[in-house]
């Protein structure tokens, strides 16, 4: 007559035959096709966005959407209005350059080498100190890169591109972070 432990240790290895199986049937589809890649910045991923050169190096379509990892080169004076993302959060590597970032009543004068954390729900805001400022940006999940795609044009050579002639389209800027979930106070 088996025992009490014996039974039990019996269980638990059928028990495990039958979970190990249903793990890999939970893996996402994207789990299993995600693929090393090897990127840069060039003319390919890049584009023009109200003043500045945004180059997408990893999207949420290479990720399986769970991050995209952009690189800005931004101008001073053309900082966007205070806005709060409702779907990721944003994290910001500073390279070369100082700003000073506003979120909900704290500010943070960050410069190169330092990293800006923004989760998403609070309202932000960012000042560049410099003449320009160059960061990576990972947005987590990604999706939002799709937002500077729709806003920008490919970039016609990998560098900052002329001033723009006038201010954006407040309406269709507004318009289109919304389908985002990218939310402006009442500009």
């Amino acid at each position: 007559m088996p025992t009490r432990k014996a039974f039990l240790n019996t269980m638990g290895i059928m028990s495990s035959m039958f979970m190990v199986p249903e793990a890999f049937a939970n893996m996402k589809k994207e789990d299993t096709e995600l693929t090393p890649m090897l990127t840069n910045r060039n003319k390919e991923n890049s584009y023009w966005y109200i003043g500045h050169l945004m180059s997408l190096l990893l999207t949420s379509k290479e990720t399986g959407g769970r991050f995209a990892l952009l690189r800005a080169t931004e101008r001073r004076g053309l900082e966007p209005p205070p806005h709060t993302h409702t779907k990721e959060d944003e994290a910001f590597l500073i390279l070369e350059g100082e700003v000073v970032y506003t979120a909900g009543n704290k500010t943070f004068h960050a410069k190169e080498g330092d990293v800006m954390f923004l989760p998403k729900n609070i309202q932000h805001s960012f000042k560049i100190q410099s003449e320009k400022l160059e960061t990576l940006i990972l947005l987590t999940p990604g999706g939002l890169e799709n937002y500077f795609v729709e806003m920008s044009q490919p970039a016609g050579d990998v560098q900052l591109p002329p001033m723009p002639e006038g201010p954006p389209d407040i309406k269709k800027l507004v318009a289109t972070a919304s389908k985002y979930g990218v939310k402006f106070p009442k500009l």
